[in-house]
């Protein structure tokens, strides 16, 4: 009896052994799964990018503008001083035209650009709480935003301050796509910056535009489109390069996120800069 009671001692004491692992895994794979929730539901934009910018001469004020009928709401951000300067039209992402967005807006005006950041939910309508904007941003058609974007390069080429032959565009993540769409449907479009975004299917003998994409090594999701976009670029007669930056997630120019890198968003943001510039 007494060997008996020692085996099931053991026995049990195996058996606890081995629910407390399965415990101990179930919490570590529960806690992996929150951080991954984490990582991929909070905006890649929670945070402007820190550029050092002298951002107190730029003004700001909102704009409105027509499209095909709708009031879409604009950002507007100018560099304080007179004569023409060049544009750029920046697209937001997922999680819509935020204090993110509008602090980006304004780096690129103390950079000597007017920016103007379109709020492309305004043809639904209302005031929206960040969880509700992203909600809205899902709803909307490829088709409208594009068109929508397209209507605010149009208002730029009308604004006094800017040198229409000098207009850009640049776009975060699900603004990303439209950029390179604008480079498409535009062709009066200067330049087109695309930060961690999709590339379109078709139509790149309609791009006069060059084009610059900036990856992450982890976004899996983009960044394997980077050789096939320039092999279909190249056989079109268009111009196009990229970086990947290694080792930095879809969200790595976002300060304040869980991916941000201050490395290779300080790279992207200069490499940005100089190419908007370039002749």
């Amino acid at each position: 009896m007494k060997t008996t009671g020692t085996r099931e001692v053991r026995r049990q004491h195996r058996q606890f052994g081995k629910c407390e692992r399965i415990s101990a895994g179930l919490a570590a794979g529960a806690a992996l799964f929150a951080v991954f929730l984490f990582v991929f539901a909070a905006s890649p934009l929670s945070a402007a990018p820190t550029q050092g910018a002298a951002t107190a001469n730029v003004s700001t004020e909102t704009v409105h503008y027509d499209s095909g009928g709708f009031q879409i709401d604009g950002f507007l951000a100018k560099p304080e001083g007179g004569g023409k300067h060049p544009a750029v039209l920046v697209i937001h992402d997922s999680q819509g035209l935020n204090d993110s967005i509008r602090e980006i807006t304004k780096n690129f005006a103390a950079a000597g650009f007017v920016a103007l950041a379109p709020n492309l939910t305004s043809r639904l309508g209302g005031t929206r709480t960040p969880e509700q904007m992203a909600e809205a941003v899902a709803r909307l058609s490829p088709i409208s935003s594009v068109s929508d974007a397209r209507a605010a390069f149009a208002y730029l080429q009308k604004d006094a301050d800017v040198d229409a032959a000098k207009i850009s565009s640049v776009g975060y993540g699900w603004g990303g796509w439209r950029s390179f769409m604008l480079a498409v449907s535009v062709p009066e479009l200067y330049r087109a910056v695309v930060y961690c975004g999709s590339t379109p299917s078709q139509s790149f003998s309609a791009i006069y535009a060059p084009v610059l994409a900036l990856y992450a090594q982890y976004d899996f999701r983009t960044t394997g489109n980077a050789l096939l976009t320039e092999k279909m670029m190249t056989e079109a007669g268009k111009k196009f390069s990229y970086v990947v930056y290694p080792k930095v997630n879809r969200g790595f120019y976002a300060p304040g996120g869980m991916q941000y890198s201050a490395d290779a968003a300080k790279l992207a943001w200069t490499k940005t800069l100089e190419f908007l510039q370039g002749s």
